[in-house]
């Protein structure tokens, strides 16, 4: 797998620990993806910044650590339904990454430091490159080219509702 950041950070990472239980494939990516110990700081109960989305669902799945284990699986080919087919094309990958929504709080709280916000940027490059960009990324994209291209066409509207008395 060709990745679009740089991951050599994590280049000695598990180096010699028959236990770390780096993915069969990923590389370096695979190895940012295996920093995660499972000691399920990210479900903790309390104060905290670590990861809003489950703290708000209260749901494990929605976890840092599910997070990871999904992309374990996804690296280790358990994703995959066809034989070549991309590991991070896969629904069950997609419905974990849901609501990630980058805060870093994964990064900053955890003892082994996870970084689910670049590892979901990678995994975002990854996923676009195979299918394409998301109809929603690419109207909020190009809603600057749209907005300079209806302006005249639509201004009459714009003026007549910001004249309105309501």
């Amino acid at each position: 797998m060709k990745t679009h950041l740089d991951w050599s950070a994590y280049d000695t990472y598990g180096m010699g620990d028959a236990y770390a239980g780096i993915p069969a494939t990923g590389g370096n990516y695979a190895k940012a993806v295996a920093v995660c110990m499972n000691n399920h700081q990210c479900q903790r109960d309390g104060k905290g910044v670590m990861c809003p989305s489950y703290r708000i669902t209260g749901d494990p799945a929605h976890s840092t650590g599910a997070r990871v284990k999904a992309f374990k699986a996804a690296l280790n080919g358990e994703l995959t339904q066809k034989p070549g087919e991309h590991p991070f094309v896969h629904p069950d990958l997609a419905a974990a990454m849901d609501l990630c929504v980058s805060c870093k709080g994964c990064k900053k709280e955890c003892p082994s430091s996870v970084d689910m916000t670049l590892i979901k940027t990678e995994y975002l490059a990854q996923r676009n490159e195979q299918q394409g960009l998301p109809r929603r990324a690419r109207l909020f994209g190009g809603l600057p080219q749209w907005l300079h291209r209806w302006r005249r066409p639509l201004g009459w509207l714009v003026a007549w509702r910001n004249a309105a008395p309501w």
